[in-house]
């Protein structure tokens, strides 16, 4: 599940798609993100889930398990999850 949705999220159409299922304004946060990187949405997206992957602590992890366990769709829900981490990471240094 998140490991097929993490290898597409490159494509731009599955982004947007998971960008529309997220609040709008942390939507937008996440374009601006992209913006303020010079990339692509689809592209910082992709760089963002796998930059969680390869370096999120044990506490993290746990945090991200809490929140998946119940969920009827886990791989959206830890994406969403790791966007939102994202977007309130830029929204605390701003």
């Amino acid at each position: 599940m998140l490991g097929t949705l993490i290898a597409q999220l490159d494509r731009p159409e599955l982004t947007a798609q998971v960008l529309d299922t997220l609040d709008p304004d942390l939507a937008i946060a996440i374009e601006m993100r992209a913006a303020d990187a010079s990339m692509a949405t689809a592209e910082f997206v992709a760089g963002a889930i796998r930059a969680f992957i390869d370096s999120a602590d044990d506490d993290l992890w746990f945090q991200m398990l809490t929140v998946i366990r119940k969920a009827d769709d886990p791989g959206l829900t830890a994406v969403q999850t790791i966007l939102k981490w994202v977007a309130t990471e830029r929204q605390s240094a701003a």
